[in-house]
């Protein structure tokens, strides 16, 4: 029972995530915790998504900034797909300046120095 437990509480679960998204590569950086961030998910199509959840690009800010509102230490981890185009990317970008996002991560997949 005690190793039932066990296993149970050091489980991960891991949801699955709204876009498919293939992250470019990085050979350096930080973690970041993810329970203080949330997570803008941008797929090669431009399909956005706010933690798992899909929404209009425009509507990114209006979201953000209540967000931040709330939580002002809120950081925004931006997983952009490496396919997605740079226009998008931008656009995207700008909505996060809209929002007035004071710190904002570009997230990548760990790649093996060489």
């Amino acid at each position: 029972m005690l190793l039932l437990i066990f296993f149970m509480s050091t489980t991960i679960i891991r949801s699955r995530e709204a876009l498919e998204i293939r992250l470019p590569g990085a050979t350096t950086g930080d973690p970041i915790r993810k329970e203080a961030a949330i997570r803008v998910s941008l797929d090669p199509s431009g399909e956005v998504a706010l933690n798992d959840a899909r929404v209009g690009m425009t509507d990114v800010a209006p979201i953000l900034a209540e967000e931040l509102r709330r939580n002002p230490n809120l950081k925004i981890l931006l997983h952009a797909d490496a396919r997605s185009p740079y226009v998008t990317v931008a656009t995207l970008i700008e909505q996060l300046e809209a929002a007035h996002a004071p710190r904002v991560a570009l997230v990548a997949s760990r790649k093996s120095a060489r």
